[in-house]
């Protein structure tokens, strides 16, 4: 049997229902998004530059604590290497953040109007985006200054990661946003959760010091390269500011802003797609309940 005979009109016919239904949700997902953004610079004075005062603070805390206190090797500028990473982590954590939230505390309208319930978490993950964009934006004379005209050239693989992230983070909110509505504990075990999974991401540390210092086959180094986040940031910050490599003496150094390796763009593609299909699911299969138990 040909796989023409699988596709049935009925199911034809249901495919391009919901295909159509989504399409036309994509204006009710920028009024979602546009809410977002509004709602949180509300009466603000400062406005967008308040999302930078996290990012801002963090890194000038960190850059004291591990260039003075605890020094890290990082092959380059600490701040530049910190900002390299947490920005692309802030986008992720504020999204998820956001969209846990976003169909319990719709509850009135899940109840009342029918829509692609999974506007309502992506229109999270596409206002953090916005702020990820501008804050790139911001920063970028910082990071030329401190890693040179390469950061410019090699923008489109900045824009890569992004790309690639957001769909990872998407899959990952709509998770979250669809288990919360039964398990509301997962809220509460967000904080927990996140905290743990910061640490274990190198923001703050190179994964090349991890294994100069314990060796590549350390089963710490080897559980880091199994958490999805290392590979983004480490496809974040490679055209941003270079790779961190082992430099032969037990330390770290750090080469000029490239092109990510194919191999790390292949993973990075993986996670994303396994990631956002599997969310993407759970939630649908959720959402057939939405209105019984928000």
């Amino acid at each position: 049997m040909s796989v023409a005979d699988d596709l049935r009109p009925g199911a034809v016919r249901t495919l391009g229902r919901r295909l159509g239904e989504r399409w036309r949700g994509r204006e009710l997902l920028y009024q979602l998004v546009r809410k977002e953004l509004k709602v949180r610079y509300r009466n603000s004075t400062l406005g967008f530059l308040w999302s930078m005062l996290t990012p801002a603070l963090m890194t000038v805390v960190f850059t004291i604590i591990f260039t003075q206190i605890v020094p890290i090797e990082v092959g380059g500028p600490f701040a530049a290497f910190f900002l390299a990473g947490y920005l692309l982590w802030q986008f992720f954590q504020n999204s998820c953040q956001g969209a846990i939230h976003s169909v319990v505390g719709n509850a009135d309208l899940v109840k009342k109007v029918y829509l692609p319930r999974e506007v309502l978490p992506l229109s999270h993950v596409l206002a953090q985006l916005i702020h990820l964009l501008l804050a790139l934006l911001v920063i970028s004379p910082y990071l030329i200054w401190a890693r040179g005209w390469q950061v410019l050239v090699h923008l489109p693989a900045t824009l890569l990661a992004v790309a690639l992230l957001t769909v990872f983070t998407s899959g990952v909110a709509m998770w979250l946003a669809g288990v919360n509505v039964v398990f509301r504990d997962l809220q509460e075990l967000f904080v927990v959760m996140f905290l743990v999974w910061f640490y274990a991401t190198p923001v703050l540390y190179p994964l090349a010091l991890v294994r100069a210092m314990l060796g590549s086959e350390h089963l710490l180094a080897t559980l880091l390269q199994f958490n999805p986040m290392t590979w983004f940031v480490e496809l974040f910050r490679t055209p941003l500011y270079g790779a961190v490599v082992e430099a032969g003496n037990g330390g770290v150094t750090s080469l000029a802003p490239a092109w990510p390796g194919v191999g790390a763009i292949a993973i990075a593609l993986a996670f994303a797609v396994v990631t956002f299909v599997g969310g993407y699911l759970v939630f649908l299969r959720r959402a057939r309940t939405f209105a019984k138990e928000v």
